[in-house]
């Protein structure tokens, strides 16, 4: 049971890691909407309180070692390859 509980919380972890990155892509999308420009204001503010959240959350709960091992990757070579096959 505590085997499910560990794999219940990495997942839950990465999952909000995710969604951090997502938060900051409907950024992307405020000035589309048809909001008035103080709701677009507090529309982003709160885009961007939810993915800083978010991100924080799951580095509280994934720990320090899983953000380093994140960051070790090399991301550049990654996307490069994955260009290459399109």
């Amino acid at each position: 049971m505590k085997y499910d509980a560990q794999i219940l919380k990495r997942w839950l972890g990465m999952a909000l890691f995710i969604l951090s990155f997502a938060f900051y892509g409907f950024l992307l999308l405020v000035p589309l909407t048809p909001f008035s420009a103080e709701g677009k204001i507090a529309f982003s503010a709160a885009v961007v309180v939810l993915a800083e959240g978010s991100f924080w959350l799951s580095v509280l709960i994934l720990g320090r070692e899983a953000i380093a091992k994140y960051r070790k990757v090399d991301w550049r070579s990654r996307l490069s390859g994955l260009l290459k096959k399109i």
